[in-house]
């Protein structure tokens, strides 16, 4: 039998990090990617995006430079993931890969591959960030995920998404009574899991089709020859950002 090959380390500041987007649908994992990749490049910092959702790719709608998979056949699917670990391995850059909402194709490779283990052996930070909204059936997605520790990464975002809560009910409330009572939740969080709150975006859906900058949006404009945000809106996406960074602070060394 042929000797393993030896360990290799890295230092702490050279780890890049595969972010994994991961919930069910409807539950905000394209604006979230979106906020971190345009914070990304503000700073100068450009993550590889993946964008591997089967049914709508929105990610690379917004970011001419995403690459997707060939087809949404399970194979191509899983060749085209297994080509992003090999050039994240071998390129040392940061990557976010988006799967769509509900897929369960990184819980397989994870069970097939060792993931979380092999990856984290290599010098690359596993980060599953799950979005989660005030149902039990996010319990029960966030469950299938961590079951038998396979993407139990030390490194992972429990991400309340307070958009998905009903207009006049309180965010708090919403979560309290329902996925915050569920044994899983307190599992992953006693295991070391970070939780932090998403806040809702009220004018979302004016940027869904026009893939501005956040930062493009926050002074009003729109794109060419379509009607500009206005000042109100404008002002919402500014206080926006300013509460996602107080957010997230207690999370930035692990976002892109």
């Amino acid at each position: 039998m042929p000797e393993a090959p030896p360990e290799r380390s890295f230092a702490p500041e050279s780890q890049p990090r595969l972010i994994l987007p991961m919930g069910r649908g409807s539950r905000g994992k394209t604006l979230l990617s979106r906020w971190m990749i345009d914070r990304a490049m503000n700073a100068g910092r450009t993550p590889f995006i993946a964008d591997g959702d089967r049914t709508n790719q929105t990610l690379a709608r917004y970011f001419p430079g995403a690459v997707s998979p060939p087809s949404a056949d399970d194979a191509d699917v899983r060749s085209w993931i297994a080509g992003l670990v090999e050039a994240q391995i071998a390129g040392r850059h940061d990557t976010i890969l988006d799967l769509g909402g509900g897929d369960l194709t990184m819980k397989a490779l994870a069970r097939e591959m060792d993931l979380l283990s092999w990856l984290t052996s290599l010098g690359v930070d596993v980060v599953p960030v799950h979005l989660l909204g005030p149902s039990i059936d996010d319990a029960a997605y966030l469950q299938s995920v961590e079951e038998g520790g396979l993407l139990a990464s030390p490194k992972t975002i429990l991400v309340l998404n307070e958009g998905t809560v009903a207009p006049g009910r309180s965010a708090h409330a919403a979560f309290s009574e329902t996925v915050q009572t569920m044994p899983i939740f307190a599992a992953t969080v006693g295991r070391g899991a970070r939780l932090v709150s998403m806040p809702r975006l009220e004018c979302a859906p004016d940027l869904e089709g026009d893939g501005l900058p956040f930062l493009v949006a926050a002074q009003g404009y729109g794109q060419p020859g379509a009607r500009a945000l206005g000042p109100w809106k404008a002002q919402q996406i500014v206080i926006w950002l300013r509460r996602m960074e107080a957010s997230f602070a207690p999370v930035a060394e692990w976002l892109p």
